[in-house]
């Protein structure tokens, strides 16, 4: 059967202003909902994985706003306990991409972070979930440790040791030192070039459900340039794009303003404040030079202390303001770091939209998506279909009090396997419930539950449920063997 193409989340295809027909257009008054990761950490810089909705105070623009959804997302959280015959996702480490930009800068720049991050790997007791790329002077991405292909191949790569990273990245680093050096003097050709890869990068990322890091170790671009008798270019509203798109992808930037003079470079450049303000918009860190490894540590400790909430915020008619996003806690000595602000004219993409993209991404992924607690049970059901009992974690679900009931708006699909191959997918069946008061409660220790029969081809081995948050954007999905 022939394969379902590989959709990609493009950020400029979604929020550009020129394809608004993805954006969703909201009705005078109406809400949106402001999804935050949160990276909480104690004043060592050790991650905090224990907070609870009442230990953190969201600000906007200074009003308090109440959070509607909070919960832990960090790999270290509680399982939802699993039942005799029912197979289950389980969380892993989330991933950390480190982008060693050459096309920003000269060979001396990126020698200094490949030499930092080489030792940071050195010391590394695993490097598994860490990926490696070069932004080439040619203005190409190479990858080092690639991120895994969406090839409908459930197969997934052995990860590789930090010695067998390390190696790859000098390797890489050989290789690139002998291509002919590029010295481009368009600052514009420079700055575009730039985004374009970032852009393509994080679209590849997104195909991974939850947190993503983003280690970018770069001169980076000025926000403005002018040439010789020219206006000034103002790259300001590229940034905040692909910023946006990253945020909706949950992808972190973490930049490093790295210098060919390392640790003693004076700071202060035009780059900076882009480099900033990709970090202050997505919730990452920006770092000084020679601080790769810091970096990269710092990455890694703000998602094992990662935390998803949300809350609600008026939309407002012909807004394009920056609206300032602050985070309080309650329990003394814990930071909390999440993006700054949003900006008003910031429309969500239609969600009919997104969750095709999503669903369809995560049937052909080698892995399955732990945002969302998933267990299945899968037997033998009537008219030679296959019955799936399905169990999902309430507490990863965004659950509203609408009335008397707590309601949900998921969608669940079905993709199908063959010796690890895709096969086809079903389409998107729509699963809005309500939980009375009771059965909400009953649900926060044995799940909410329910069951599909669906029919099974010749040739079918396995199958994977996909359960998607319309609300909250959060996927998850488990695989298992089809019945004989």
């Amino acid at each position: 059967m022939k394969q379902m193409p590989r959709l990609v989340l493009c950020f400029a295809l979604i929020i550009s202003a020129g394809i608004a027909k993805f954006a969703w257009a909201a009705e005078p008054g109406a809400e949106r909902l402001v999804r935050l990761n949160v990276a909480a950490t104690d004043s060592k810089g050790d991650p905090v994985t224990d907070l609870n909705a009442s230990d953190v105070r969201v600000r906007e623009d200074g009003q308090v706003h109440p959070t509607v959804f909070f919960r832990f997302a960090g790999p270290k959280r509680v399982p939802l306990p699993i039942k005799a015959g029912e197979i289950d996702n389980h969380p892993e480490a989330i991933p950390t991409i480190v982008l060693l930009d050459r096309w920003n800068e000269q060979f001396s720049t990126s020698a200094s972070a490949w030499i930092d991050l080489g030792a940071a790997l050195r010391n590394n007791e695993s490097a598994e979930n860490i990926f490696i790329y070069f932004l080439t002077n040619h203005g190409d991405l190479f990858p080092v440790n690639p991120l895994p292909p969406a090839d409908t191949d459930l197969r997934a790569a052995k990860p590789l040791t930090p010695e067998e990273l390390r190696a790859k990245l000098d390797d890489a680093v050989r290789k690139l030192n002998g291509l002919r050096s590029v010295d481009v003097l368009d600052p514009i050709l420079k700055a575009n070039t730039t985004l374009k890869a970032l852009d393509a990068l994080a679209a590849d990322t997104s195909a991974i459900a939850g947190r993503k890091n983003l280690v970018w170790v770069t001169h980076g671009f000025p926000l403005s340039v002018r040439l010789p008798g020219a206006d000034w270019i103002d790259f300001t509203p590229q940034v905040r794009a692909l910023s946006g798109g990253a945020t909706l992808a949950q992808i972190a930037i973490y930049p490093v303003d790295q210098s060919s003079q390392g640790a003693g470079a004076q700071m202060g450049t035009l780059a900076q404040q882009t480099l900033q303000l990709f970090a202050s918009l997505t919730g990452g860190r920006w770092y000084p030079s020679n601080n790769t490894s810091d970096a990269l540590a710092g990455a890694v400790a703000d998602s094992r202390g990662n935390y998803r909430m949300a809350y609600r915020s008026p939309i407002r008619e012909k807004d394009k303001k920056e609206h300032k996003i602050h985070l309080e806690s309650m329990r003394k000595g814990v930071r909390l770091l999440t993006r700054e602000g949003y900006f008003g004219d910031f429309r969500d993409p239609d969600p009919d939209l997104l969750e095709r993209v999503l669903l369809t991404n995560e049937s052909h992924s080698p892995f399955d998506a732990t945002e969302i607690a998933v267990r299945a049970a899968s037997s033998a059901g009537a008219a030679g279909k296959s019955h799936l009992a399905i169990r999902i974690d309430p507490v990863d679900v965004l659950l509203e009090k609408q009335g008397e009931k707590y309601e949900a708006d998921l969608a669940v699909m079905f993709a199908f396997y063959g010796g690890d191959v895709l096969k086809s997918t079903s389409q998107p069946v729509r699963l809005s419930f309500g939980l009375t008061e009771d059965q909400f409660n009953q649900a926060q220790n044995g799940g909410v539950s329910f069951s599909q029969d669906v029919a099974v081809e010749s040739g079918v081995d396995q199958i994977r449920v996909m359960v998607f948050d319309r609300k909250l954007y959060a996927l998850g999905s488990v695989t298992l063997r089809a019945p004989k």
